[in-house]
Order: structure tokens, then sequence, then C-alpha cells
């Protein structure tokens, strides 16, 4: 009603609230265009695979890690962690779920007791009690919380679990030790005031089991080595990192929000940042346009793509907005597709440092394609879907996709982009990239020694 009152048309603005049921027959109705889903990573797989051909941007699940180091500044770190883990009841998609903490501090008496004293110290009860950390949780029948209240292994109750309700549905914060990689509660996303922690060799241990997880949504560091820093920012796999900070609460501009794996569905474009709305628009080509296309993708590379960059320069907190190369892309090239079209994409890639391999049709002549990169394959299309698998993304220059092909995609829960290459590099690099934002609280307790520049990042 406000956006009415404020001039948007009824007819470009409409509210539906409705049971879950009706969500497919929203979703692959013809009339919509593109779906934009927050939520859950199911909920996404279940919209994109009943419909493929409809576009899905989607910000869904996160096993988000915060790791602590022996670099840490302690108790600074607990404070993050407890904030992160247990504001909102947990139930915020970019909730720190797991403390992963160096063993050499891991097994001091003094970072259990004041971890312990951190979370037990939270408020918890009704929201309408402003004191309060730590409200009601949307449901009472969470069977991933009942399943992660059981301890496996060698796993022990830091903090133990405790409603203060009769209905189950405020909880206190519970701290669960000895979190064994790969364990239930390790691995599952749990939308509730519960935080496992698991005791790390050093920051190389962390950052693999980091990257083992199917999420990469948030991402926190607990250190004051800058070379750890370096090496942690520089590997981990999620959308959003935060150092030295709490890793929820993202706002539009200063962190764009979106993640990384099956944090995210679609093309990697961040909520809040310069390139959302392009997702939503048909951009083509002017008729009988002469722009230089492979001079237009350099400046693209070079002014935009190339750089990391801090837009709102907040004294004591560097916010830095990035792109990142994919791991990998495949082109598949039909019949009928223009070459000069498959040397677009050959250049936008190489700018951007994504190794590109290309598909071809079976009945395609291969050898000009030989010359453009070093991975050419010429295979039927469904020996093609078949190691879709290997790829981070997929590339295609017709939009005419075979539905076979789209189907296999979300199968894998696999982008793909699939329009004619553009002349304007500004627009068609997003294709060949990842963003992500970094946020580093470089201040301690208000001092600060020399501000960090967004070129080192």
């Amino acid at each position: 009603k406000a956006f009415w009152d404020a001039g948007v048309p009824k007819e470009a603005l409409q509210v539906v609230i409705t049971e879950r049921d009706a969500l497919k027959k929203l979703t692959s109705a013809p009339e919509i265009k593109h779906v934009i889903l927050t939520g859950g990573t199911e909920t996404a797989q279940a919209i994109t695979r009943a419909n493929p051909t409809t576009p899905l941007s989607a910000e869904t699940g996160g096993k988000n890690v915060m790791i602590l180091t022996a670099s840490a500044d302690r108790d600074h770190a607990i404070m993050n962690a407890c904030t992160s883990a247990f504001g909102n009841a947990g139930q915020k998609c970019s909730a720190c779920s797991i403390l992963m903490v160096e063993r050499s501090v891991y097994e001091t008496a003094e970072f259990k007791e004041k971890l312990k004293d951190c979370a037990s110290s939270l408020k918890v009860g009704s929201v309408w009690n402003a004191g309060n950390i730590v409200g009601p949780m949307i449901t009472n029948k969470n069977d991933k919380l009942q399943r992660a209240m059981q301890l496996d292994g060698e796993e022990y109750w830091l903090v133990e679990p405790e409603f203060v309700d009769e209905d189950k549905f405020i909880m206190k914060p519970a701290v669960k030790m000895n979190v064994a990689p790969g364990s239930y509660s390790f691995k599952t996303e749990l939308f509730a005031p519960l935080l496992s922690v698991v005791c790390v060799e050093n920051l190389a241990h962390a950052i693999a089991l980091v990257n083992s997880l199917p999420y990469g949504l948030t991402s926190g560091l607990q250190s004051l080595d800058e070379q750890e820093q370096k090496l942690w920012r520089d590997s981990v796999e999620a959308g959003n990192l935060y150092i030295n900070r709490g890793i929820t609460g993202a706002i539009v501009n200063r962190q764009p929000f979106g993640g990384m794996k099956l944090s995210a569905f679609g093309g990697g474009v961040k909520a809040g940042g310069p390139n959302y709305c392009a997702c939503f628009v048909n951009i083509k080509d002017k008729e009988g346009s002469t722009t230089d296309y492979k001079k237009s993708y350099q400046e693209a590379w070079e002014n935009e793509f190339s750089k990391a960059r801090d837009w709102n320069k907040l004294r004591g907190e560097l916010n830095v907005f990035r792109y990142r190369p994919l791991k990998s892309m495949i082109l598949r090239v039909f019949e009928g597709d223009d070459i000069e079209d498959v040397k677009k994409v050959v250049l936008a890639a190489k700018l951007c440092g994504t190794p590109l391999s290309i598909s071809l049709d079976t009945h395609i002549y291969a050898e000009p394609y030989h010359a453009l990169a070093a991975n050419v394959v010429s295979e039927s299309l469904q020996k093609f879907m078949s190691s879709l698998h290997n790829f981070e993304r997929i590339r295609t220059i017709t939009d005419n996709v075979p539905k076979e092909l789209l189907s296999a995609a979300a199968q894998l829960d696999k982008y793909i982009a699939q329009n004619k290459p553009l002349l304007d590099g500004r627009v068609e690099l997003i294709n060949y990239i990842k963003e992500q934002s970094i946020s580093y609280e470089y201040h301690r307790y208000g001092s600060q020694i020399e501000i960090p520049s967004p070129e080192e990042y």
C-alpha cells in the first residue's frame, strides 16, 4: 500500500500471500519472466527444476564459519562470534553457525570460560522487551534443531540448550564443543541459536574445512596478522567476507549481499551492488552499432572489473567490493552460431582470467576453433550434458537453449549465461566473473594506526 500510495501502479506491483502449495503454480506460470527468491536452497532447487526455462535469482542457505586464530584479539573475537551466532535467534541466513578455533586457543580454559560467559550473558525472552538480544524462533517444529541437540561422538555442551517458554519457541544460546568435520551439526543449516565449535590445527586447515562445505554465503576471520588476513581472503569461497567484526548485517552498497556455491542461484550478481538491475532487463546492441568490442572489453576490464573499490570510505572500516574469476566455464556452440560471437566470449573470458573450454555441436567444422581455446571438443548434446558437473558456469551464444540442456543444468544447480555476446564490455564481462564483498574492521577499540587501501585487495 505504501508503494501504491507513492504512485507505483498496481499493475506493476502486486502482493499475493499464499500457502506454499501455490509456489509451483506461481513460479511455473508463463506470465512470469523472472523469479527472485530469498529462502532455502531446497526451495530454489525445487523452483528451477520444476521450471528451468524461467530465470531464477536466489539468495539461499548458508553454513557460515568464523575462524579464530592464535593471532586474534580473543575477547573481541568471542563477542563477534556470539553476536553473529545468537542475534535474531540465529535465524539470519548470514548467522555464524560454526566457530573454528586454532588448537592453541581452543585448548585453553580461559577461552572456554569466556565463550561460555559471553553466550550465557545474552538476555533472552520476548521481543516486546527491548533489552532482550535473543527472541523467539519462527517455529517450534525445527526437526534439524532437534537432531542437532543430540550429541555425536566426542561432542559435549559448553552451554546446554534450554527453552525459556513452555511452547519451546524461545531457546537460550547453546554452544556445542568438539564438533567434528562432516558431523550433522557441522554440515547442516540449523536456523537456531546453536553454535558449533570446531578445533583446527591452523588457518590453512580451517580454510580447507570451510571450502569443503557446499555453501558459501558469509565467512569471517578473527586475526590481527596481515599475512593470515591475505591468505584467508584470497582462498575462502564465500560471497561476503568479514575480518575482525561480526558476519551479519550486510548493508546495501556498503556490503552488497550474495553468496557462492549452493548459497546463490543465478549469475552470481549481488543484491545491493552495482550490477544487480542488469539481471532483470534484456540488453541488446543497437542496430548498426560500430562499437569496437575489443577496445570496449579492454576498457571495461581496466576501469571496472580489475579494480577493488570502497565507495563508502568509512573511517575505521574498509568495505571492499571486487570481482573474482570463475574456476571454469564451458561454451556450448550450436550449429548456426557466429564464430565472431565465439571470439567475443573467448576474449572476455581471457581478460577476466576465467578458464574457458569450448564444446561444439558435432555438425560444426572444428578446425577454426582450435586456435581460439586450448580445450575444444566436438560432442553430442548428450555427452556435453554429462560433463556439466566439471564447470562452474555454462555459456551459450543463443538464448534458444534446448530445454533438455536447461533441465540438466538445473539438476546440477548450474547457471547458463544464455544471450548473444554484447559489444559493450561493461555489460558483457559480468557473465565471466563472480562478485565478492570484504568488510574489514581495521580499528581496535576506536584506535587506528594506518588506513588500508582497497588496491591491496
